[in-house]
């Protein structure tokens, strides 16, 4: 796992510990493996582009995160307080996170060019 991957897992876990969250504020499961899915694939195109500091990496990410988060009408914050609701039940959250993989793969493999 990359330092961006440590830092979306800390951010995430710090807010699972710090966060109280309501079930009426969340996004919905399908939705939250779709923007995981996008979020690490987001970090793995960044890790690519070999850039020459954290920084100029840290920058790339969050801008991709940005847009991602437009994409589907969200913000950090309830990103964070959705994942902070799912957290509560690991079946759940692992669920998100299988989802996640199979549509990382799926795209991979649409991306596969021979």
């Amino acid at each position: 796992m990359g330092k961006l991957g440590i830092k979306i897992v800390f951010i995430s876990l710090t807010c699972f510990f710090s966060c109280k969250s309501s079930s009426e504020d969340f996004i919905d499961k399908k939705t939250m493996a779709i923007v995981f899915a996008e979020l690490k694939t987001a970090e793995a195109k960044v890790s690519r582009l070999n850039l020459s500091g954290v920084d100029s990496s840290r920058v790339a990410f969050k801008y991709l995160e940005k847009q991602i988060y437009k994409k589907y009408k969200i913000d950090s914050v309830l990103y964070l307080k959705s994942f902070d609701f799912y957290a509560k039940d690991k079946k759940q959250l692992l669920s998100i996170y299988v989802q996640a993989e199979k549509i990382i793969e799926k795209n991979k493999n649409k991306n596969t060019t021979y």
